[in-house]
């Protein structure tokens, strides 16, 4: 799978009509369109938002956001059929606890692919993980298929599976995030979350917490996020991007380290610290530094769109 930035993912309900039409309005990386919903007729809201999805993904999508639809799991073929059209990038799939479910969407989507003069391969799958089977499961289900490009979980559904009351003071996900970290990177799939609390009890407009929140979910692995709100989305855009103000350190490192190998050095100074650059201090700056170039490309495909959307 291509690289690829998907630092915020602006979740919108789709019978939300306010917030799908200003959605592509908040500089999200991906907006998810969640057709879930909660209805005293689900099934009846369901099919209300199905009627809608393609408009949605359209108005979604026209500030350069790649657009998923979070599907029910118990009617997922249903929801898929109605939600996959040009435009969309693929589905949010919940509750996945094997291989052979993940393996199942897969295979539908390459049909939908071919029935809707979609590019081959293109369509992804976002993997929330809401049982102990599937966080225990989480390497068979993101190897299902290469279209899994992220991974994370939905915490507050995860609570009521194993009979867990969330307080803020004590994070019962610990074990399961890491899982979700460790097993994405060895996977090269994308694992997304927010820290605790705000992970299960989001708050939705306490700005500072948010933006320390985010930073400190990038420095535990995290890549991205799931944004319950806008207000979300400037914050994880910035955390999970390398900090600006560190780019022309890791430019010199990559320099110095670069000189120091070609004059058969394993490890050389930095001048006025007492910091050694080694390969693990290089390698380290080369991530970063490509990680900064495609936020930056992603950041001008955005402007480029918002710009041809208000012409």
């Amino acid at each position: 799978m291509n690289p690829f930035v998907r630092r915020s993912h602006l979740l919108v309900s789709i019978s939300d009509r306010g917030a799908v039409e200003s959605s592509w309005t908040h500089n999200a990386d991906a907006v998810i369109l969640d057709l879930t919903g909660a209805s005293s007729d689900a099934e009846r809201f369901r099919r209300r938002g199905r009627k809608t999805l393609s408009d949605s993904i359209e108005i979604a999508g026209r500030g350069g956001a790649e657009v998923f639809v979070l599907v029910n799991k118990s009617v997922a073929h249903a929801d898929m059929e109605a939600a996959i059209w040009p435009g969309v990038k693929g589905v949010a799939y919940p509750g996945a606890e094997s291989a052979s479910e993940i393996a199942e969407v897969g295979e539908l989507l390459t049909d939908l692919e071919g029935r809707r003069g979609i590019s081959r391969g293109t369509l992804h799958i976002i993997a929330l993980l809401e049982t102990g089977a599937g966080v225990w499961n989480i390497r068979e289900v993101i190897r299902a298929s290469p279209r899994v490009s992220s991974v994370g979980l939905n915490e507050l559904v995860l609570c009521a599976n194993m009979g867990i009351t969330p307080t803020a003071d004590f994070d019962p996900f610990e074990y399961a995030k890491g899982r979700v970290i460790i097993e994405g990177r060895a996977s090269k799939v994308q694992p997304i979350g927010m820290s605790h609390p705000y992970g299960v009890l989001p708050e939705l407009d306490n700005e500072p917490e948010i933006a320390r929140l985010a930073l400190r979910s990038k420095n535990l692995g995290f890549a991205g996020a799931i944004c319950p709100h806008p207000n979300w989305v400037a914050h994880c855009n910035r955390a999970f991007a390398p900090p600006e103000d560190q780019l022309d350190f890791y430019r010199e490192t990559r320099r110095l380290f670069a000189e120091g190998v070609a004059r058969g050095t394993a490890a050389v100074p930095y001048p006025g610290t007492t910091m050694m650059i080694d390969v693990p201090v290089d390698e380290n700056a080369r991530v970063n530094l490509e990680l900064w170039e495609l936020c930056a490309t992603r950041e001008a495909e955005k402007v480029a769109a918002l710009t041809r959307a208000r012409a």
